[in-house]
């Protein structure tokens, strides 16, 4: 019997890549590729990177011979990158000490060629997929990336009230353009531009003469940006030296994410309809660079034509290396429960799926593509990644083409697969009286095995149920490796992912379908996922259990007040609870109206949030406070103190309401919480997600083993959990 712990530190072995590029010293018969990994390191409780070359002897059109070169921890370094010939590359590092130190590291043939510290010049640089920037200009001269602009010692300004960007950007407020000239070794950080827009995902022009960029506004009002597509943003050029600001897409409101095509002529980008839902179906556009001229290549779907049909794109930022032809992209998109590989031709506008389910039933993510390579991962819920390799031929017309896939390399840590290989899964769809729009990823355990179910931690010959529905609400499961999912099945439990209606990747009509209606469709649609895999006979009736986080955590508040009896427990991350409390308090205030369907105008954002009565009125209806009294089962929730997208008040709240009725009724109930420092909304800093998901299976088998024992009511008092601690309790 596994233990949480046992099952975590075992999947925690297998890394994760989070990048990979072919090289530019490739031949036509050799491939070196440098992927990059990321792995959790429970001893450190750090995320440890590294990387590795891959060379790959594809002479033959048959599968390639493959050797693995030893793989390389890059410590402090914050990025890297090749330049085009490959004989240069730069390296952004940062330095902690008394004082951190920032450095640009230029390497030549394995060894530091020049060495620039720029700690006097800016701040931290930014290396994520909204700012973070890292591009050598074509002629090699010059490298442009994105930094903190230096915070300034004027005894009166530096006391200045300056909003940050929110959740996962804490403490930056002012991204910066830098550019090194590599000809004097100047570097330069460019000047503020207008209206106080922030800039950052900056390529060079064609001719290295200028740079292009997402201008993120926040003017008058700062909202937070990650996780958020319908920010306003527009796509500017400016010269090297700052000059020369132009507004490259003036009729739009929403541009990020530019990416150049090889011979400069052609720029694709993405666009979201702006206020409303944060997350939607997004818009493909081009820029013709010789007439300025802006257009639409892909379009919002409304709903796909047939149930399997292309429902729209659903993309945060484009691949960096996108282009494999003067006409065609590749993209990774949303499609249903699945991320699937799209082949786009910018002239046409014709989309080809080159992952289609029959043969990739997972989940597909794009890392590089270029003339004549592509690489991705894959993976299922019950498959850790593999990397794959796919060679791409066009066909005699250069338009058509078509890729054969290869498997390069897969996870080999032997101790891992004890917890993923005995289970299976599959998704959940056309459930009777419910919308198209409603699916389930479902993992069980040990289905051909039922001396392991019995075995397991929560014992029975029927695995119990855990209804898992995701957060946003305009997110979404994808049909891919989850820790936290098989920590829970190899304890014993069957998974449901919830893609309630307003997930994405069914259509436009679908995301706007549970705008208004948060708090009623989404519960009573996790119910019926919840009836329907009962009415199979697969899991045990009278052992269903509720987790979910952020709007997930809403929904497990919601559902343990709609059914106080049909769930034997529940954990709560990060919950919405009370969404007119969260409105003045949130880095994303609009979300509070937007998901309730009321307006709210960024570009001319109320006066006072909150001051209608009737407004109030209405988002109170749809918290989960509003019926707290009525739950009755176990609950646990684990709170992030650096959470800035659902402040920990939330949680406080919620949990207090529920000590408040159970001192008032006398009931004993059970009512923990833990609070994790150091981390936010994610609970994404390795003690944070390996100990939440240590005190989340702990509980949950807590309250549905068979075995469960009895005890007294004496013992029976609510507790403030810590991490790591236990308990016991009755479920009255």
């Amino acid at each position: 019997m596994a233990t949480p712990q046992e099952i975590f530190k075992a999947l925690s072995a297998i890394p994760s890549y989070s990048g990979a590029t072919i090289l530019p010293n490739s031949t036509s018969s050799t491939l070196n590729i440098q992927v990059s990994y990321s792995q959790r390191d429970l001893e450190r409780n750090v995320r440890r990177k590294y990387t590795r070359t891959v060379v790959a002897s594809v002479a033959e059109k048959s599968i390639p011979l493959i050797l693995n070169g030893p793989s390389v921890d890059i410590g402090d370094a914050i990025a890297q990158l090749s330049s085009p010939s490959g004989q240069l590359s730069v390296t952004l590092r940062s330095v902690a000490g008394e004082k951190k130190k920032h450095f640009v590291e230029i390497w030549s043939d394995g060894s530091i060629l020049h060495l620039l510290e720029t700690t006097a010049l800016h701040d931290d640089f930014y290396a994520d997929s909204t700012f973070g920037t890292l591009e050598w200009s074509k002629d090699e001269t010059k490298i442009v990336y994105v930094a903190e602009r230096k915070k300034t010692e004027d005894a009166v300004e530096k006391f200045n009230y300056k909003p940050d960007w929110g959740e996962t950007f804490t403490g930056k407020r002012e991204p910066a353009l830098v550019v090194v000239n590599l000809d004097n070794f100047e570097v330069k950080v460019l000047d503020r531009f207008d209206a106080d827009m922030s800039p950052g995902q900056a390529i060079f022009s064609h001719d290295s003469k200028s740079l292009i960029f997402t201008g993120y506004h926040r003017n008058p009002q700062f909202f937070g940006i990650v996780y958020c597509q319908n920010r306003i943003t527009g796509l500017y050029q400016v010269k090297l030296d700052g000059s020369g600001l132009k507004h490259m897409t003036p009729d739009l409101k929403s541009a990020r994410s530019p990416r150049l095509s090889a011979d400069g002529s052609t720029l694709v980008f993405l666009s979201n309809t702006i206020n409303g839902p944060h997350a939607s179906c997004a818009k493909l556009h081009k820029i013709d660079l010789t007439s300025g001229k802006v257009s639409t290549v892909i379009d919002i779907v409304r709903k796909p034509e047939v149930a399997s049909g292309f429902p729209g794109l659903y993309i945060d930022q484009l691949p960096r290396d996108t282009w494999v032809s003067p006409n065609k992209i590749f993209v990774t998109s949303t499609h249903r429960s699945r991320k699937t590989l799209l082949s786009i031709d910018v002239h046409s506008g014709s989309i080809e799926e080159l992952t289609p389910p029959s043969q990739y039933p997972g989940s597909i993510t794009v890392l590089f593509a270029n003339t004549k390579w592509v690489l991705t991962t894959y993976s299922t819920p019950t498959e850790p990644w593999i990397l794959i390799l796919g060679r791409i031929e066009f066909e005699k017309n250069n338009i058509d083409l078509r890729v054969k896939f290869f498997s390069l390399e897969n996870s080999k840590v032997e101790k891992a697969k004890a917890f993923y290989q005995p289970h299976s899964w599959s998704i959940v769809k056309s459930i009777p009286g419910q919308l198209d729009s409603l699916e389930a990823i479902f993992i069980e355990p040990f289905k051909s095995n039922t001396s392991a179910q019995v075995t397991s931690a929560v014992s029975g010959v029927k695995p119990p149920l855990v209804i898992f529905p995701h957060g946003g609400p305009h997110g979404g499961f994808a049909a891919e490796f989850s820790v936290l999912n098989l920590v829970l099945v190899g304890l014993g439990f069957a998974v449901a992912n919830v893609n309630f209606t307003g997930s994405l990747g069914f259509g436009q009509d679908s995301v706007e379908a549970l705008v208004g209606r948060v708090g009623e469709l989404d519960v009573s649609e996790c119910l019926a996922v919840r009836d329907h895999i009962m009415s199979t006979g697969v899991v045990d009736l009278e052992r269903t259990v509720v987790t979910g986080g952020s709007h997930g955590g809403f929904l497990t508040a919601h559902l343990l007040a709609k059914d106080p009896t049909g769930f034997k427990a529940g954990v709560l991350r990060n919950p919405v609870t009370d969404i007119p409390a969260m409105a003045s308090v949130t880095d994303i205030g609009d979300w509070c109206y937007a998901v309730n369907g009321i307006p709210f105008d960024m570009e001319a954002p109320p006066t006072a949030t909150i001051s209608d009565p009737e407004v109030f009125k209405r988002l109170r209806a749809a918290s989960p406070m509003q019926h707290v009294e009525k739950v009755t089962a176990p609950s646990l929730l684990l709170i992030g103190a650096g959470d800035r997208r659902v402040p920990p008040s939330q949680g406080f709240s919620w949990w207090q309401a529920r000590q408040n009725q159970i001192k008032k009724t006398q009931s004993h109930g059970v009512n923990r919480i833990q609070v994790f420092e150091g981390t936010g909304h994610a609970l994404d800093s390795v003690e944070a997600e390996s100990n939440s998901a240590y005190s989340l299976g702990n509980f949950l088998v807590e309250f549905t083993r068979v075995d469960h024992p009895s005890v007294s009511a004496g013992q029976e008092e609510a507790v403030v959990g810590r991490q790591g601690e236990g308990g016991r309790g009755a479920f009255i």
